[in-house]
C-alpha cells in the first residue's frame, strides 16, 4: 500500500493548528511542573531563541539583504500575516514606522481560556515586550522600538513605533 499523499493545504492546517496548541501546552505543563515565574523565564528564553531563528530564516526566504527598518517591517508583517494577526501599517518611511495591532492570536487564545485570564497582562509585560526588544536589538541596533499600548493591559490595540537612529 502506498504512503498517503497530503496536500499543501493539509500540511498548513496541521502545522498551523498545532503550533499554537504546542505553545500553550508547553507553558501550562512547564508551569505545573515548576511554578509560574520559572515557566515564564524558560518560555521567554525559548521564544527569544526561536524568534531569532524565525527572523533569520524569513530574511533569507524573503530575499532581503540589509537589516533596514523596511526589511524588519517586511519580516514582522510576513510573520504576523502567516499567524493571522490583524494589523495596520500606519506609517512606513525609511527612518520611522508605526504599526497598530488590532488582533493578536496569542491574546485571542488566552481570552478563550478563562483559567488563563489572570496571566494575560503578565504575558504582555513579561514576554511580548522582551521578545520584540530583543528582535529589534539583534536585527539592527540603530532601530529603536517604543510601545505604549498593549491589548493585554486593556488597550484597544498594541502599538509598535520604530525609529532609526542616525
Amino acid at each position: 500500500m502506498k504512503m498517503r499523499e497530503v496536500s499543501e493545504k493539509d500540511r498548513l492546517f496541521y502545522f498551523e493548528r498545532h503550533f499554537f496548541t504546542l505553545d500553550g501546552l508547553w507553558m501550562i505543563e512547564t508551569e505545573e511542573e515548576t511554578d509560574w515565574k520559572t515557566a515564564l523565564k524558560i518560555d521567554t528564553e525559548v521564544w527569544k531563541r526561536l524568534l531569532k531563528i524565525i527572523i533569520r530564516r524569513l530574511k533569507k526566504y524573503l530575499n532581503l539583504e540589509e537589516n533596514s527598518l523596511a526589511n524588519l517591517i517586511e519580516i514582522l508583517t510576513f510573520r504576523w500575516s502567516v499567524e493571522k494577526w490583524k494589523y495596520e501599517i500606519v506609517k512606513k518611511e525609511p527612518d520611522e514606522a508605526i504599526i497598530h495591532v488590532e488582533k493578536c492570536p496569542y491574546h485571542e487564545i488566552m481570552k478563550r481560556n478563562p483559567e488563563r485570564h489572570d496571566k494575560i497582562p503578565l504575558i504582555c509585560k513579561d514576554m511580548c515586550i522582551p521578545f520584540y526588544e530583543d528582535i529589534v536589538k539583534n536585527f539592527n541596533s540603530k532601530i529603536s522600538l517604543d510601545r505604549k499600548k498593549y491589548q493585554g493591559l486593556g488597550d484597544p490595540i498594541c502599538d509598535f513605533h520604530f525609529t532609526v537612529e542616525e
